[in-house]
Protein backbone atom coordinates (compact mmCIF):
# COMPACT_ATOMS: atom_id res chain seq x y z
CA UNK A 1 0.00 0.00 0.00
CA UNK A 2 2.83 2.49 0.66
CA UNK A 3 5.83 3.42 -1.76
CA UNK A 4 9.16 2.31 -0.15
CA UNK A 5 12.05 4.32 -2.15
CA UNK A 6 11.66 7.59 -3.45
CA UNK A 7 12.88 9.10 -7.44
CA UNK A 8 17.07 9.97 -6.25
CA UNK A 9 15.99 13.81 -6.51
CA UNK A 10 13.48 13.60 -3.62
CA UNK A 11 9.79 12.36 -2.46
CA UNK A 12 7.46 11.27 -4.22
CA UNK A 13 4.58 14.15 -4.92
CA UNK A 14 1.19 13.34 -3.21
CA UNK A 15 -1.45 13.27 -5.96
CA UNK A 16 -3.71 14.88 -3.57
CA UNK A 17 -3.51 18.24 -2.55
CA UNK A 18 -1.51 18.89 0.89
CA UNK A 19 -3.17 19.04 3.74
CA UNK A 20 -1.42 19.55 7.26
CA UNK A 21 -1.37 15.96 8.94
CA UNK A 22 -1.57 14.81 6.28
CA UNK A 23 1.77 14.68 4.70
CA UNK A 24 4.36 11.12 4.03
CA UNK A 25 7.07 11.92 6.42
CA UNK A 26 10.57 10.87 5.80
CA UNK A 27 11.27 7.51 6.89
CA UNK A 28 14.61 5.47 6.35
CA UNK A 29 13.19 3.51 3.57
CA UNK A 30 11.84 7.04 1.94
CA UNK A 31 14.89 9.42 2.55
CA UNK A 32 17.31 10.42 -0.07
CA UNK A 33 20.84 9.16 1.47
CA UNK A 34 22.73 12.36 1.05
CA UNK A 35 26.07 10.67 2.86
CA UNK A 36 27.20 8.31 6.00
CA UNK A 37 24.59 8.25 8.67
CA UNK A 38 25.20 9.50 11.69
CA UNK A 39 26.18 6.78 14.94
CA UNK A 40 22.79 8.88 16.93
CA UNK A 41 20.77 8.45 14.17
CA UNK A 42 21.71 4.76 12.73
CA UNK A 43 21.26 4.24 16.62
CA UNK A 44 17.42 5.34 16.24
CA UNK A 45 16.30 4.20 13.23
CA UNK A 46 13.92 1.40 12.65
CA UNK A 47 15.53 -2.32 12.40
CA UNK A 48 13.22 -3.97 9.66
CA UNK A 49 13.90 -7.35 11.06
CA UNK A 50 12.76 -6.40 14.50
CA UNK A 51 9.52 -5.20 12.99
CA UNK A 52 8.64 -8.27 11.09
CA UNK A 53 9.66 -10.77 14.07
CA UNK A 54 7.43 -8.47 15.74
CA UNK A 55 4.84 -9.12 12.87
CA UNK A 56 5.27 -12.41 12.98
CA UNK A 57 3.90 -12.50 16.71
CA UNK A 58 1.39 -9.79 16.10
CA UNK A 59 0.17 -12.18 12.92
CA UNK A 60 0.13 -15.72 14.99
CA UNK A 61 -1.32 -14.23 18.18
CA UNK A 62 -4.09 -12.77 16.29
CA UNK A 63 -4.62 -15.78 14.03
CA UNK A 64 -4.94 -18.01 17.06
CA UNK A 65 -6.85 -15.62 18.80
CA UNK A 66 -9.89 -15.30 16.01
CA UNK A 67 -9.51 -19.31 15.78
CA UNK A 68 -10.45 -19.78 18.98
CA UNK A 69 -13.56 -17.67 18.79
CA UNK A 70 -14.80 -19.17 15.96
CA UNK A 71 -13.74 -16.73 13.15
CA UNK A 72 -11.06 -18.53 11.06
CA UNK A 73 -11.80 -15.90 7.99
CA UNK A 74 -9.85 -13.23 10.37
CA UNK A 75 -6.56 -15.20 9.56
CA UNK A 76 -6.98 -14.94 5.70
CA UNK A 77 -6.72 -10.62 6.47
CA UNK A 78 -3.60 -11.36 9.24
CA UNK A 79 -2.18 -13.28 6.28
CA UNK A 80 -2.04 -10.22 3.87
CA UNK A 81 -1.02 -7.79 6.62
CA UNK A 82 1.79 -10.68 6.51
CA UNK A 83 2.94 -10.37 3.04
CA UNK A 84 2.72 -6.42 3.11
CA UNK A 85 4.60 -6.86 6.20
CA UNK A 86 7.24 -8.60 4.32
CA UNK A 87 7.27 -6.68 1.55
CA UNK A 88 7.81 -3.33 3.46
CA UNK A 89 10.60 -5.20 5.95
CA UNK A 90 12.19 -6.39 2.79
CA UNK A 91 12.03 -2.76 0.73
CA UNK A 92 12.95 -1.35 3.42
CA UNK A 93 16.30 -4.05 4.32
CA UNK A 94 16.93 -3.27 0.45
CA UNK A 95 18.22 0.07 0.72
CA UNK A 96 21.31 -1.11 3.05
CA UNK A 97 24.28 -2.11 1.37
CA UNK A 98 24.64 -5.56 3.35
CA UNK A 99 21.27 -6.06 1.89
CA UNK A 100 22.24 -5.54 -1.84
CA UNK A 101 25.58 -6.94 -1.57
CA UNK A 102 23.95 -10.52 0.29
CA UNK A 103 21.56 -10.68 -2.70
CA UNK A 104 23.97 -9.77 -5.70
CA UNK A 105 26.46 -12.95 -4.13
CA UNK A 106 23.76 -14.79 -3.32
CA UNK A 107 20.60 -14.66 -5.23
CA UNK A 108 22.26 -12.49 -9.00
CA UNK A 109 19.97 -11.48 -11.13
CA UNK A 110 19.73 -13.94 -13.80
CA UNK A 111 20.87 -17.32 -11.79
CA UNK A 112 18.69 -20.10 -11.65
CA UNK A 113 18.58 -19.66 -7.21
CA UNK A 114 17.69 -16.23 -7.94
CA UNK A 115 15.18 -16.73 -10.87
CA UNK A 116 13.44 -18.71 -8.72
CA UNK A 117 13.24 -17.56 -5.08
CA UNK A 118 12.48 -13.87 -7.20
CA UNK A 119 9.29 -15.97 -8.70
CA UNK A 120 8.17 -17.99 -5.43
CA UNK A 121 8.26 -14.43 -4.04
CA UNK A 122 6.12 -12.85 -6.40
CA UNK A 123 4.08 -15.58 -7.06
CA UNK A 124 2.40 -15.90 -3.93
CA UNK A 125 -0.56 -13.69 -4.30
CA UNK A 126 -1.03 -14.11 -7.97
CA UNK A 127 -1.30 -17.56 -6.92
CA UNK A 128 -3.68 -17.52 -4.20
CA UNK A 129 -5.90 -15.14 -6.55
CA UNK A 130 -5.85 -17.90 -8.94
CA UNK A 131 -6.95 -20.36 -6.93
CA UNK A 132 -9.77 -18.12 -5.35
CA UNK A 133 -11.12 -17.54 -9.12
CA UNK A 134 -10.78 -21.47 -10.05
CA UNK A 135 -13.04 -21.98 -7.26
CA UNK A 136 -15.47 -19.31 -8.07
CA UNK A 137 -15.30 -20.61 -11.53
CA UNK A 138 -15.90 -24.19 -10.80
CA UNK A 139 -18.63 -23.43 -8.47
CA UNK A 140 -20.47 -21.31 -10.97
CA UNK A 141 -20.37 -24.20 -13.71
CA UNK A 142 -21.93 -26.38 -10.82
CA UNK A 143 -24.77 -23.74 -10.72
CA UNK A 144 -26.07 -24.62 -14.29
CA UNK A 145 -25.58 -24.39 -17.67
CA UNK A 146 -28.04 -21.29 -17.68
CA UNK A 147 -26.21 -18.38 -19.55
CA UNK A 148 -24.94 -16.00 -16.65
CA UNK A 149 -23.78 -19.46 -14.63
CA UNK A 150 -21.46 -20.18 -17.81
CA UNK A 151 -20.22 -16.43 -18.00
CA UNK A 152 -19.31 -16.26 -14.61
CA UNK A 153 -17.49 -19.47 -15.00
CA UNK A 154 -15.57 -18.55 -18.19
CA UNK A 155 -14.92 -14.99 -16.79
CA UNK A 156 -13.91 -16.38 -13.05
CA UNK A 157 -11.61 -18.59 -15.21
CA UNK A 158 -9.93 -16.15 -17.29
CA UNK A 159 -9.40 -13.82 -14.28
CA UNK A 160 -7.71 -16.77 -12.99
CA UNK A 161 -5.26 -16.76 -15.91
CA UNK A 162 -4.54 -13.26 -15.35
CA UNK A 163 -3.42 -13.77 -11.84
CA UNK A 164 -1.18 -16.21 -13.52
CA UNK A 165 -0.10 -13.76 -15.71
CA UNK A 166 0.84 -11.18 -12.94
CA UNK A 167 3.36 -13.36 -11.85
CA UNK A 168 6.47 -12.66 -13.90
CA UNK A 169 7.96 -8.98 -12.87
CA UNK A 170 7.82 -7.62 -16.28
CA UNK A 171 4.15 -7.54 -16.05
CA UNK A 172 4.02 -6.53 -12.39
CA UNK A 173 5.88 -3.77 -13.11
CA UNK A 174 3.84 -2.49 -16.29
CA UNK A 175 0.38 -2.50 -13.80
CA UNK A 176 2.35 -1.30 -11.23
CA UNK A 177 3.54 1.91 -13.70
CA UNK A 178 0.12 2.48 -14.92
CA UNK A 179 -1.66 2.50 -11.41
CA UNK A 180 0.98 4.87 -9.38
CA UNK A 181 1.40 7.11 -12.39
CA UNK A 182 4.39 8.33 -10.16
CA UNK A 183 7.58 7.11 -8.22
CA UNK A 184 9.40 4.22 -8.24
CA UNK A 185 8.67 0.69 -8.33
CA UNK A 186 8.64 -1.38 -5.26
CA UNK A 187 7.94 -4.79 -3.93
CA UNK A 188 5.26 -3.03 -1.51
CA UNK A 189 3.68 -1.16 -4.67
CA UNK A 190 3.79 -3.99 -6.99
CA UNK A 191 2.28 -6.42 -4.02
CA UNK A 192 -0.71 -3.68 -3.79
CA UNK A 193 -0.97 -3.38 -7.61
CA UNK A 194 -1.45 -7.09 -8.23
CA UNK A 195 -4.23 -7.41 -5.37
CA UNK A 196 -6.27 -4.21 -6.69
CA UNK A 197 -6.21 -6.41 -9.98
CA UNK A 198 -7.18 -8.96 -8.41
CA UNK A 199 -10.22 -7.01 -6.82
CA UNK A 200 -11.45 -5.43 -9.57
CA UNK A 201 -12.07 -8.52 -11.55
CA UNK A 202 -14.19 -9.73 -8.28
CA UNK A 203 -17.66 -8.21 -9.02
CA UNK A 204 -18.14 -9.48 -12.51
CA UNK A 205 -19.04 -13.21 -11.45
CA UNK A 206 -20.32 -12.42 -7.92
CA UNK A 207 -22.76 -10.45 -10.25
CA UNK A 208 -23.43 -13.02 -12.53
CA UNK A 209 -24.35 -15.06 -9.88
CA UNK A 210 -26.44 -12.43 -7.31
CA UNK A 211 -29.73 -14.50 -7.25
CA UNK A 212 -27.93 -17.65 -6.42
CA UNK A 213 -26.00 -15.66 -3.93
CA UNK A 214 -29.26 -13.99 -2.23
CA UNK A 215 -30.81 -17.68 -1.98
CA UNK A 216 -27.23 -18.66 -0.18
CA UNK A 217 -28.10 -15.75 2.14
CA UNK A 218 -31.70 -16.18 2.55
CA UNK A 219 -30.68 -19.96 3.67
CA UNK A 220 -27.85 -18.92 5.68
CA UNK A 221 -28.67 -19.70 9.79
CA UNK A 222 -28.23 -17.50 12.19
CA UNK A 223 -27.69 -13.55 11.47
CA UNK A 224 -25.33 -12.56 8.78
CA UNK A 225 -23.62 -10.11 10.54
CA UNK A 226 -23.00 -10.53 14.78
CA UNK A 227 -20.79 -8.68 17.29
CA UNK A 228 -17.53 -11.23 16.97
CA UNK A 229 -17.54 -11.17 13.52
CA UNK A 230 -17.71 -7.55 13.11
CA UNK A 231 -14.82 -7.06 15.84
CA UNK A 232 -12.53 -9.11 13.61
CA UNK A 233 -13.28 -7.59 10.51
CA UNK A 234 -12.28 -4.65 12.59
CA UNK A 235 -9.21 -6.16 13.45
CA UNK A 236 -8.18 -7.57 10.36
CA UNK A 237 -8.74 -4.23 8.06
CA UNK A 238 -6.55 -2.42 10.62
CA UNK A 239 -3.82 -4.90 10.30
CA UNK A 240 -3.53 -4.99 6.90
CA UNK A 241 -3.79 -1.12 6.80
CA UNK A 242 -0.92 -0.90 9.61
CA UNK A 243 1.23 -3.67 8.04
CA UNK A 244 1.11 -1.48 4.78
CA UNK A 245 2.25 1.17 5.73
CA UNK A 246 5.11 -0.11 7.56
CA UNK A 247 4.31 0.38 11.13
CA UNK A 248 7.24 -1.36 13.04
CA UNK A 249 9.05 -1.24 10.28
CA UNK A 250 9.63 1.16 8.64
CA UNK A 251 7.23 3.63 10.87
CA UNK A 252 7.09 4.56 14.40
CA UNK A 253 3.53 4.82 15.71
CA UNK A 254 3.54 8.85 15.26
CA UNK A 255 4.78 8.74 11.86
CA UNK A 256 2.06 6.01 11.00
CA UNK A 257 -0.51 8.02 12.51
CA UNK A 258 0.34 10.90 10.01
CA UNK A 259 0.78 8.87 7.29
CA UNK A 260 -2.64 6.66 7.66
CA UNK A 261 -4.08 10.92 8.22
CA UNK A 262 -5.45 9.98 11.94
CA UNK A 263 -4.95 13.49 13.08
CA UNK A 264 -7.34 15.41 15.18
CA UNK A 265 -10.87 16.85 14.30
CA UNK A 266 -10.65 20.62 14.41
CA UNK A 267 -13.62 22.92 15.01
CA UNK A 268 -13.65 24.08 11.62
CA UNK A 269 -14.06 20.36 10.37
CA UNK A 270 -17.34 20.42 12.05
CA UNK A 271 -19.33 21.61 8.94
CA UNK A 272 -17.48 19.05 6.51
CA UNK A 273 -19.00 15.81 9.04
CA UNK A 274 -22.70 17.85 8.65
CA UNK A 275 -22.29 18.07 4.98
CA UNK A 276 -20.73 14.63 4.29
CA UNK A 277 -23.25 12.89 6.47
CA UNK A 278 -25.98 14.80 4.62
CA UNK A 279 -24.43 14.55 1.17
CA UNK A 280 -24.21 10.54 1.91
CA UNK A 281 -27.99 10.65 3.27
CA UNK A 282 -29.02 12.47 -0.03
CA UNK A 283 -26.70 10.10 -2.53
CA UNK A 284 -28.43 7.06 -0.82
CA UNK A 285 -32.14 8.46 -0.81
CA UNK A 286 -31.93 9.43 -4.67
CA UNK A 287 -29.90 6.51 -5.94
CA UNK A 288 -32.85 4.41 -4.18
CA UNK A 289 -35.66 6.65 -5.60
CA UNK A 290 -34.18 5.95 -9.29
CA UNK A 291 -33.46 2.21 -8.67
CA UNK A 292 -36.85 2.07 -7.38
CA UNK A 293 -38.66 3.27 -10.35
CA UNK A 294 -36.32 2.14 -13.17
CA UNK A 295 -35.05 -1.23 -12.09
CA UNK A 296 -37.62 -2.08 -9.51
CA UNK A 297 -36.92 -6.10 -9.22
CA UNK A 298 -33.43 -4.98 -8.24
CA UNK A 299 -34.34 -2.51 -5.70
CA UNK A 300 -36.23 -5.18 -4.11
CA UNK A 301 -33.04 -7.57 -3.75
CA UNK A 302 -31.48 -4.64 -2.62
CA UNK A 303 -33.51 -4.26 0.33
CA UNK A 304 -34.13 -7.73 1.22
CA UNK A 305 -29.92 -8.19 1.28
CA UNK A 306 -29.89 -5.06 3.71
CA UNK A 307 -32.74 -6.65 5.77
CA UNK A 308 -30.97 -10.26 5.80
CA UNK A 309 -27.61 -7.98 7.16
CA UNK A 310 -29.58 -5.40 9.68
CA UNK A 311 -32.92 -6.59 9.64
CA UNK A 312 -32.93 -8.12 13.49
CA UNK A 313 -30.11 -5.61 14.61
CA UNK A 314 -29.97 -4.40 18.20
CA UNK A 315 -28.75 -0.58 18.56
CA UNK A 316 -25.48 -1.95 19.88
CA UNK A 317 -24.87 -3.75 17.03
CA UNK A 318 -25.68 -1.45 14.99
CA UNK A 319 -22.92 1.01 16.80
CA UNK A 320 -20.55 -1.80 16.29
CA UNK A 321 -21.23 -2.18 12.71
CA UNK A 322 -20.69 1.59 12.33
CA UNK A 323 -17.70 1.47 14.40
CA UNK A 324 -16.10 -1.63 12.48
CA UNK A 325 -17.20 -0.25 9.10
CA UNK A 326 -16.05 3.50 9.31
CA UNK A 327 -12.63 2.96 11.36
CA UNK A 328 -11.78 -0.46 9.27
CA UNK A 329 -12.53 0.74 5.75
CA UNK A 330 -11.43 4.19 6.35
CA UNK A 331 -7.91 3.29 7.78
CA UNK A 332 -7.39 0.68 5.02
CA UNK A 333 -8.73 2.87 2.11
CA UNK A 334 -9.10 6.38 2.87
CA UNK A 335 -5.95 6.24 4.93
CA UNK A 336 -3.49 3.49 3.45
CA UNK A 337 -4.98 3.74 -0.15
CA UNK A 338 -6.01 6.71 -1.52
CA UNK A 339 -3.36 9.27 -0.98
CA UNK A 340 -1.53 6.79 -3.39
CA UNK A 341 -4.05 5.46 -6.01
CA UNK A 342 -6.65 8.69 -6.08
CA UNK A 343 -10.18 9.11 -5.30
CA UNK A 344 -12.07 7.47 -7.88
CA UNK A 345 -10.03 3.81 -7.81
CA UNK A 346 -10.55 3.66 -4.18
CA UNK A 347 -14.10 4.07 -4.47
CA UNK A 348 -14.21 1.92 -6.98
CA UNK A 349 -12.51 -0.56 -4.64
CA UNK A 350 -14.57 0.07 -2.29
CA UNK A 351 -17.46 -0.77 -4.12
CA UNK A 352 -15.88 -4.04 -4.91
CA UNK A 353 -15.94 -4.76 -1.47
CA UNK A 354 -19.34 -4.86 -1.55
CA UNK A 355 -19.99 -7.86 -3.61
CA UNK A 356 -23.50 -8.85 -1.88
CA UNK A 357 -25.32 -6.34 -3.63
CA UNK A 358 -26.64 -5.49 -6.86
CA UNK A 359 -23.98 -3.80 -9.16
CA UNK A 360 -26.80 -0.67 -9.00
CA UNK A 361 -26.40 -0.69 -5.37
CA UNK A 362 -22.59 -1.30 -6.02
CA UNK A 363 -22.68 1.86 -7.75
CA UNK A 364 -24.19 3.97 -4.79
CA UNK A 365 -21.57 2.71 -2.28
CA UNK A 366 -18.72 4.19 -5.30
CA UNK A 367 -20.33 7.07 -5.17
CA UNK A 368 -20.48 6.88 -1.42
CA UNK A 369 -16.64 6.34 -1.47
CA UNK A 370 -16.18 9.35 -3.38
CA UNK A 371 -17.55 11.17 -1.07
CA UNK A 372 -15.97 10.41 1.57
CA UNK A 373 -12.61 10.27 -0.64
CA UNK A 374 -13.54 14.35 -0.65
CA UNK A 375 -13.89 14.70 2.91
CA UNK A 376 -10.63 12.92 3.72
CA UNK A 377 -9.23 15.11 1.03
CA UNK A 378 -10.29 18.52 2.69
CA UNK A 379 -9.47 17.09 6.55
CA UNK A 380 -8.40 13.71 7.43
CA UNK A 381 -8.88 10.30 7.63
CA UNK A 382 -10.33 10.99 11.00
CA UNK A 383 -13.13 12.90 9.77
CA UNK A 384 -13.78 10.35 7.20
CA UNK A 385 -14.61 7.98 9.79
CA UNK A 386 -16.82 10.02 11.62
CA UNK A 387 -18.75 10.51 8.61
CA UNK A 388 -18.86 6.60 7.43
CA UNK A 389 -19.55 5.78 11.29
CA UNK A 390 -22.86 8.40 11.07
CA UNK A 391 -24.09 6.94 8.22
CA UNK A 392 -23.97 3.37 8.55
CA UNK A 393 -25.53 4.16 12.14
CA UNK A 394 -28.38 5.95 10.67
CA UNK A 395 -29.03 3.31 7.85
CA UNK A 396 -28.81 0.54 9.86
CA UNK A 397 -31.40 1.82 12.08
CA UNK A 398 -33.38 3.69 9.23
CA UNK A 399 -34.17 -0.08 7.87
CA UNK A 400 -34.66 -1.93 10.81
Amino acid sequence: MEPTQAPPDGHEPPPERPVPGLTDPASPADAPAPGPVPPDAAAESLSPQRGLLAWVVIIAAGSLSCAMLGHPELALLFAGAGVFALAQATDAASASPFYRHWVRETLPEGSAGGTVFRLVVGAIVPGMGALLYMGIGAYAWELGDEGLHRFAAVWSFAAATISLLLVPRVVADRVTSWMFRSGSISRTRRLTARLVVLGLLLPVPMQAMFPDLLDAMRETPGPLVDAGGLVSQLIGELAVALAGVGWLVRRRWPETLERLGLGGIRLSYAGVIVGGLVGAIAINAGMEALQRSALPELWRQDQEVTRLIAGEMSIAVALLLGLSAGLGEEVALRGALQPRLGIVLTAVLFACGHVQYSWFGMLTIALLGILLGLVRRQTNTTTAIVVHMLYDVFAVLGSG
